[in-house]
């Protein structure tokens, strides 16, 4: 008897495949890729979209970026993520492992929700800098300067809020995957 060692497992049908398929060699399914990165320690957190929109917006405000390419950071971002939660809300999951997934998946997508908004309430700073830029009242000039700050502050709060959702449902998986495997295949499994 030897050691059986868990490979990918196909969310569809819960087959294991060797790590070099691509494709459940049970039932065809498309096997979900798990790159080096989500073997990394749950203390490591996902932060890169977050780092790059804030980083965007304080270039912005300090005229070291174009509208044009804060703009398409913002639009490149939104699609990246919403792709991810469309792909996410399209996965067949078999009864048998909802009970793993669940729980994860919705706060993923509710990180993915949060996250989209944000980008949505981040969209409006080009156009009050537009008006800052074309307001020579100081009062109003004021107001703008003050809404530019409130618009970016909660923006980025909610993108923090929205990533750490995310950091949570990827700890979350890893758990599940290693409780998942523990329990289905035992300490190790032989054949």
């Amino acid at each position: 008897m030897g050691f059986f060692k868990v490979g990918r497992i196909c969310i569809k049908c819960g087959s294991n495949n060797p790590d070099s398929e691509n494709y459940c060699l049970n039932c065809g399914a498309i096997l979900p890729r798990i790159s080096k990165g989500v073997v990394r320690p749950p203390r490591v957190k996902i932060t890169k979209h977050y780092d790059i929109i804030r980083l965007k917006v304080e270039q912005l405000l300090a005229h070291e970026i174009s509208y044009e390419e804060y703009n398409d950071t913002l639009d490149n971002i939104y699609y990246k993520i919403e792709e991810a939660g469309n792909t996410i809300e399209n996965m067949e999951i078999p009864e048998e492992l909802a009970p793993y997934f669940k729980e994860q998946i919705e706060i993923g997508l509710t990180g993915i929700d949060m996250f989209l908004e944000a980008i949505n309430e981040l969209r409006a700073l080009p156009e009050l800098m537009e008006e800052l830029n074309n307001t020579e009242s100081e009062e109003v000039r004021e107001n703008i300067v003050n809404e530019i700050e409130r618009i970016k502050g909660n923006a980025l709060n909610l993108a923090a809020e929205a990533t750490e959702h995310l950091n949570i449902a990827l700890d979350m998986a890893m758990e599940n995957m290693s409780k998942w495997t523990e329990e289905d295949f035992g300490a190790g499994f032989y054949v």
